[in-house]
């Protein structure tokens, strides 16, 4: 029968040594490493400037410009060393 187990609190499933932060510690004022912030602003640099002539109809070079642009985006955000 289901009725003769006694409930238990959410907390008894949690490890005991569960001391390691889930987010790490910010260690300066600014949350990305100095190198990520130059490949943010050439990303942003770059999709403003690709960025109206890859709306034309035609596949151009402009359109490989916005797709290096979000693969700079992708590089500036992807957790490593910094």
């Amino acid at each position: 029968m289901v009725g003769d187990f006694a409930p238990r609190p959410a907390t008894t499933h949690l490890n005991a040594t569960s001391d390691i932060p889930v987010v790490p510690e910010r260690r300066s004022l600014l949350p990305l490493a100095p190198w990520r912030w130059v490949l943010l602003l050439t990303g942003l640099a770059l999709a403003a400037t690709c960025g109206i002539p890859a709306a034309a109809p035609v596949w151009n070079g402009a359109d490989l410009g916005v797709l290096i642009s979000l693969a700079i985006f992708v590089a500036a955000f992807t957790p490593g060393r910094d």
